[in-house]
């Protein structure tokens, strides 16, 4: 008994699905044969046996049997047919991964459900935010509840992997602990993709990973520092990609093109493309410097929250809603605007031109309320905030210019300072890559101009970590930079086309 190739296909598809929203949202997976009542201890251990004593032992934990195997659960029931079942891996993408060897075509029921069981068990396995975060407290910055247990579930499965002390405490001044691991890999014939990536952004609350570039193709993986399996991959006709975002809750990807004043939005749970039309009733051109607000869980009761904006071509700032994708507000600089970023911390939008001037909105009235030039540079490229937290309490605006110098403004108050309070100016050429870790103690700054152009800076200090990166050529033309909220992970693109994933102990825990 064969399935037919609409019923091998209506199963990838829920297969992918299911997937997918286990990465992102931390749902149950269940198999393509319908056990969605068996818990997922029962479904590791039916695919990995002793993986788990394996773990231990390669971490160099203790070998001795402190505790009986537990025997795996037996079904309830069980098909017969199902040894008569004989399915086409080849028929999608999504099964097709499930190949061991490229001779494989077909695979008979046991070891068709097998090898989806093994397939859940890896994916799932690295969805465990939702578990850390019932251990956090609701007020914002506050630190995550510290347990003495030995239980490994407590710490990120990368982490363990990469056998690395997970850090406590407020970030080191002197030293940035990294962790190399696996690059990405886009095909199965290499690691680089067929153009320079462009955007490059981690969902708000998983590790699963978006890139896109002028190739119009948006890719999804899941990290894990070791397979990074890609999830999905979206291509969108004549429309090169200058840059993309999730939106704040990560329900949907918003992208802008190269030069086109069209927007498209991505259904991260469905995969299904939406264009965005004209935001304005006259063209502004086309549409660059795409920010989205704050993800809601940071501050309760922030609009921002349920906004993002663009530029346009003539001084323009164009504030949406998410869920409409309807104009809310049009803001007009007096010369052509050059960046934006949410503020995160109020309901206020920071904006820069291109004569060097800074300008905080506020989002409910519109009005501008205050309006500063920064007195050392002499372009402005980048904006990016800090959010609070425990060990970074003080919100502060990073500039970057087009000299390489990264200001540094004091926006606790209701003015920034007329001078910047920090400036950092180990970059040489423009600043083209800006953004802040989530735990708000680092600050990344790098320009694509000149190869290995990456700096780590120690947001508090204003200090710029010199042990790393230490290998010269490694890291090629840096074109954009992300971290990962929830195990650690540090992404770098490039302008070959790679994306080179590595790891901070100090953050394998999350923020």
């Amino acid at each position: 008994k064969r399935l037919t190739p609409q019923q091998q296909r209506l199963d990838a598809e829920r297969l992918e699905t299911a997937e997918l929203e286990a990465i992102v949202f931390g749902g149950r997976l269940g198999s393509a044969k319908g056990s969605a009542d068996e818990p997922p201890e029962a479904a590791e251990a039916a695919a990995t046996g002793e993986g788990q004593s394996k773990k231990k032992r390669r971490l160099g934990g203790a070998s001795a049997p402190e505790k009986a195997a537990a025997p795996a659960p037996k079904a309830a029931w069980n098909d017969p047919d199902d040894d008569k079942l004989e399915a086409d891996i080849m028929i999608t993408p999504a099964t097709r991964m499930l190949r061991r060897n490229r001779g494989e075509a077909r695979l008979d029921g046991k070891e068709y459900e097998r090898r989806l069981r093994e397939r859940f068990v890896k994916l799932n396995g690295q969805a465990r935010w939702a578990e850390e975060a019932a251990k956090q407290t609701t007020s914002v910055g506050q630190a995550r509840v510290d347990s003495d247990s030995d239980d490994e579930d407590d710490v990120a499965t990368s982490a363990l992997l990469a056998g690395a002390t997970v850090g406590e405490g407020p970030l080191p001044q002197d030293e940035l602990a990294v962790t190399t691991r696996r690059q990405v890999r886009f095909d199965h014939e290499g690691k680089k993709g067929p153009c320079a990536i462009n955007a490059l952004q981690f969902h708000p609350t998983s590790d699963l990973l978006l890139t896109a570039g002028f190739d119009k193709r948006l890719q999804l993986f899941a990290i894990d520092g070791e397979d990074n399996q890609k999830m999905s991959s979206h291509h969108f006709k004549k429309f090169p990609i200058d840059n993309a975002s999730f939106t704040p809750n990560g329900d949907q990807v918003l992208l802008t093109g190269l030069n086109n004043y069209e927007m498209w939005c991505l259904d991260v749970r469905t995969g299904t493309p939406l264009p965005i039309k004209s935001l304005a009733s006259q063209s502004p051109g086309r549409y660059f410097g795409l920010a989205v607000g704050p993800q809601p869980s940071e501050e309760a009761g922030l609009r921002s929250s349920s906004m993002y904006c663009v530029l346009g071509e003539s001084g323009s700032v164009i504030v949406s809603d998410v869920a409409t994708k309807h104009p809310i507000r049009t803001l007009r600089m007096s010369a052509r605007g050059s960046a934006c970023v949410f503020a995160g911390y109020r309901d206020t939008l920071f904006t820069a031109d291109m004569e060097c001037n800074i300008y905080e909105w506020d989002l409910a009235t519109g009005r501008c309320l205050q309006k500063r030039k920064d007195p050392w540079a002499t372009g402005i490229t980048r904006l990016a905030v800090r959010r609070t937290s425990r060990y970074a309490p003080t919100p502060i605006l990073a500039v970057g210019t087009t000299t390489g110098n990264v200001d540094i403004f004091d926006a606790s108050g209701p003015k920034l300072s007329k001078e910047p309070t920090k400036a950092i100016d180990n970059l040489v050429t423009r600043v083209t890559s800006l953004a802040f870790h989530p735990g708000g103690e680092l600050l990344m700054a790098a320009s694509r101009l000149k190869p290995d152009s990456l700096k780590m800076i120690h947001a508090g200090s204003g200090t710029v970590f010199a042990n790393w990166p230490r290998v010269q050529g490694r890291l090629g033309s840096v074109s954009a930079i992300d971290a990962s909220r929830a195990s650690g992970f540090l992404a770098v693109g490039n302008e070959s086309g790679r994306v080179l994933i590595y790891q901070l102990p100090h953050y394998a825990r999350g923020v």
